[in-house]
């Protein structure tokens, strides 16, 4: 054989080669992107959670700080 089938041969081999890890790459991109869309969805519901905490503790802090001036108003 001459060289230059030899090469493109060997060339041959490599796009081969390099389709086929495209084409695991495409496929792990997709289903890493599937991962980061369900992250994204419990970081969002647990977002929720500690503003709906917060928002509570806020507002029993207020009743608590009421309920202390009415006390307060109603001793003197």
């Amino acid at each position: 054989m001459v060289d230059h089938e030899k090469e493109i041969i060997y060339l041959r081999g490599e796009v081969a080669t390099l389709r086929a890890d495209v084409n695991n790459l495409t496929g792990w991109q997709h289903t890493q992107n599937g991962t980061i869309n369900r992250v994204d969805t419990k970081v969002d519901g647990i977002y929720k959670i500690m503003i709906g905490t917060a928002g509570t503790a806020a507002l029993s802090f207020l009743g608590t700080i009421v309920t202390l001036l009415v006390v307060l108003a109603n001793r003197g």
